[in-house]
């Protein structure tokens, strides 16, 4: 019989009814079943999958996707004002051009089962940050005022086309 500790005052016979040979199996499988939990390999994550949406053709031309969604996070690139050819609307109409620009949006989130509700980060670029505060309520149009995504305005030198006058990139959490 194994003895895993023994005091002079304590008695280490089996209780009444129970045989030595049954508590060491007991012992025995207890400590097989914590050994085998301790050796068992960690669940690998489950693999996240990449999906790239392209809203027009020439956006594989220019070299990048109009949205990437990855498990349900959808990153929506900067939207400008361009029609499905590239071509700029609104030329000096920063409300047009914003008003475009949330159009695009609009079109990618939809493609997705989307809409502004899920957006949860806007991030805007500008050329002209006073032009761009004079039509900052236009915002509303396309976001409720009690959910409104986090946001940060950016003026910066120039976008990719000079006359773009705004571009606006957001993150969605889909449903």
């Amino acid at each position: 019989m194994l003895k895993l500790c023994q005091s002079p005052s304590v008695d280490t016979g089996p209780p009444h009814g129970v045989s030595a040979p049954v508590r060491l199996l007991a012992i025995a499988s207890l400590a097989f079943f914590a050994l085998s939990a301790c050796e068992r390999e960690p669940e690998a994550p489950p693999m996240r999958v990449k999906r790239v949406f392209h809203l027009n053709p020439y956006e594989k031309d220019f070299g990048y996707s109009q949205a990437v969604l990855i498990d349900k996070t959808l990153y929506i690139s900067g939207s400008v004002a361009a029609d499905e050819h590239g071509r700029l609307v609104s030329p000096g109409d920063m409300a047009g051009q914003m008003r475009a620009a949330y159009s695009n949006i609009r079109r990618t989130l939809a493609a997705h089962g989307a809409d502004f509700e899920e957006v949860v980060k806007e991030t805007i670029y500008t050329t002209d940050m006073d032009a761009l505060l004079k039509a900052s309520d236009l915002r509303f149009e396309y976001y409720d005022k009690e959910r409104l995504p986090t946001t940060s305005w950016v003026q910066v030198q120039r976008l990719v086309d000079p006359g773009f006058l705004v571009q606006i990139e957001v993150v969605a959490e889909l449903p």
